[in-house]
């Protein structure tokens, strides 16, 4: 039978980074489904949206996985270079694509950065 292999607090920590991490998933799928109707913070051309919410999926599921392994006594070494060698530059590549978007479109309509004045 399977047992936790950890203490009270160590436990809540890592089912609240679980539950964090199926929520993330969560977001990120419906960002990749819908990358048309999104909250404000995710915005820029479906492509850019779409590997932002896939991306969050990973990160999400990985969390999740890691956790629930952590309870359990287990480390899948993989699992954590999967976290940073894919889902870490995904992201990070995603949120400088959306910014690069935004401020072209930005720079076209002639309005100006936020915090500078003419």
């Amino acid at each position: 039978m399977l047992e936790i292999q950890t203490d009270l607090l160590d436990t809540a920590g890592a089912v609240a980074m679980a539950v964090a991490g199926l929520g993330c998933a969560c977001i990120g799928g419906v960002i990749a489904i819908r990358p048309r109707r999104l909250p404000k913070p995710f915005e820029g051309p479906p492509w850019v949206v779409r590997a932002w919410g896939i991306g969050y999926v990973l990160l999400g599921l990985g969390t999740a996985a890691r956790m629930g392994l952590m309870l359990l006594g287990k480390e899948l070494a993989w699992l954590t270079a999967v976290t940073y060698l894919i889902v870490t530059p995904l992201l990070i590549c995603s949120i400088m694509a959306a910014y690069v978007v935004q401020r072209r479109a930005r720079r076209r309509a002639g309005t100006p950065a936020v915090g500078r004045h003419k």
